[in-house]
């Protein structure tokens, strides 16, 4: 059994309710109709009824037993409506923009049936902005304890099992914080760690990725950030596997990393890749998904008090389907979220 068919079975256990929020998309109704048909989760779709169906229909796809909330006249507006008022209360936001908010965004409807309660987690984002759903989550879902930075992290499945955790990668942030602080950074590294204990059958391995090993690049800022934030994560969280600031292939092959530090902890085992800024992780996340064929799902939203994921507006249906069953798996980790 595979990692994929591994998360699937874990969700069929105890099928979560999961939420998704672009009803006219194609490949997010195709992604319901296969879940619906597999069980790896209870599926809800947010948004309007009408159109969903229209496109279904259109499509030939088969939506039976699916329940659709229609965000614009759901029962529940008013309670969502004063949550959100509470949640924005420092905005000083009125009931009459947040019932507007709330209905013209069904992510954000979505997002704070998350926060209430009423369903264990959310992914969306085939057709809007990760900004949009990012805002989304850290308005109504909110950071979790300790954590101040809201980031995301990107599963990597490649084909060569030798590498990481059998092949998987968590790389990180590759969505969110453009140019983190070391205190973010730091945040960023936690996070992912967290993801790493719910997802993978392996002890987190975290590399703190830059252009130079251990002082060989010399003294600039971007080396000292890194630097930085592992004396912090060490710190925080004494028990991590941690190493930085280091090179990707210090981090991967452990010939070159006996080579270049000989005191590494990680060895040349890394299975989570954090980067030290936006620009890094986005564009090697990406480079990797085409050029090593790699699968890759996510962003992965984290350091939230309930799970959140976000799409590649570039996802096919089989991506959703994946990001939808990660999200059940990690509504059953509780607060390592």
């Amino acid at each position: 059994m595979n990692f994929l068919e591994k998360i699937y079975e874990r969700g069929r256990k105890t099928k979560k309710k999961i939420l998704l929020s672009e009803s006219h998309d194609e490949r997010v109704l195709r992604a319901i109709e296969s879940i619906l048909k597999s069980g790896i989760c209870v599926p809800v779709l947010i948004g309007n009824p009408e159109e969903a169906n229209g496109v279904a229909k259109k499509q030939g796809i088969d939506l039976k037993g699916l329940e659709i909330i229609d965000n614009k006249k759901s029962k529940d507006l008013d309670k969502y409506v004063g949550l959100y008022c509470e949640k924005r209360k420092h905005k000083k936001i009125s009931s009459e923009d947040a019932l507007k908010i709330i209905t013209e965004n069904p992510v954000f409807y979505a997002s704070l049936m998350v926060s209430a309660g009423d369903a264990d987690g959310s992914v969306a984002g085939a057709s809007i902005t990760t900004r949009d759903v990012a805002k989304a989550a850290i308005y109504c879902i909110g950071p979790a304890e300790n954590i101040k930075t809201v980031s995301s992290s990107t599963l990597l499945i490649l084909g060569d099992k030798t590498l990481g955790s059998s092949g998987i990668f968590i790389y990180a942030d590759a969505g969110i914080v453009p140019d983190p602080t070391a205190d973010e950074l730091a945040d960023i590294a936690i996070s992912s760690a967290r993801m790493a204990k719910i997802l993978l059958d392996d002890q987190p391995k975290i590399a703190m990725l830059s252009y130079s090993t251990k002082g060989s690049g010399g003294f600039g800022k971007s080396i000292q950030k890194v630097q930085e934030a592992t004396r912090i994560v060490r710190k925080r969280e004494p028990g991590l596997l941690i190493d930085g600031e280091i090179q990707a292939d210090c981090a991967v092959v452990p010939e070159v990393a006996q080579r270049k530090d000989s005191d590494s902890r990680i060895k040349g085992r890394a299975n989570i890749f954090i980067f030290p800024n936006l620009d890094a992780g986005n564009i090697s996340y990406k480079l990797t998904q085409r050029l090593a064929r790699a699968r890759a799902i996510g962003p992965l939203l984290q350091g939230l008090q309930k799970p959140a994921s976000d799409l590649s507006r570039g996802c096919d249906f089989q991506d959703i389907i994946d990001a939808v069953a990660i999200t059940a798996v990690r509504a059953q980790g509780g607060l390592l979220i």
